[in-house]
């Protein structure tokens, strides 16, 4: 007979392996909301970001500060500027640097933007009660920090 361990072992796999579904399932609503602009979820983080940072800001910290790669804010910043959404300018004291930020139109675009996500979000959380909605936060805060506890164990001893 199996012990307790091992029978929670799979019951833990089985229900962390419908708790991932549920959020790939999340991440394809957020993905089908963005396509509708013709973007990805990177690019609404950084619209976010820069929407809350409308001085600009230099591109390493805007990477930095949404744990994205630089490469792939690189990517994101293009398409920004491509799009005439976002401006590149020296940096006041060194000039080897440039600070981004959104033009007009891009400050309205990123409105927009995260307007109908805000709005789809808050929408879906009205189907929580306040008690339900405090018990996910509580629930999702300490699986991701103990997540990143063990993650970080794990590249310190590799």
């Amino acid at each position: 007979m199996p012990s307790t361990s091992h029978k929670t072992s799979n019951a833990t796999k089985i229900r962390f392996a419908k708790l991932f579904d549920t959020w790939h399932s999340c991440d394809n609503a957020y993905l089908r909301l963005v396509r509708q602009w013709g973007i990805s979820l990177n690019t609404v983080w950084a619209l976010e970001y820069l929407n809350d940072h409308i001085d600009g800001v230099e591109p390493a910290i805007l990477a930095n500060d949404t744990h994205m790669l630089r490469q792939t804010i690189t990517v994101v910043l293009n398409d920004l500027e491509e799009r005439g959404y976002l401006k590149r300018e020296f940096h006041a004291t060194d000039r080897r640097k440039k600070i981004i930020r959104l033009t007009k139109s891009g400050l309205a675009f990123a409105q927009k933007v995260l307007t109908a996500i805000n709005a789809a979000e808050l929408e879906a959380a009205s189907s929580l009660t306040e008690e339900e909605q405090e018990l996910l936060l509580k629930l999702s805060k300490r699986f991701c920090a103990a997540f990143d506890k063990r993650v970080t164990d794990i590249c310190e001893n590799s």
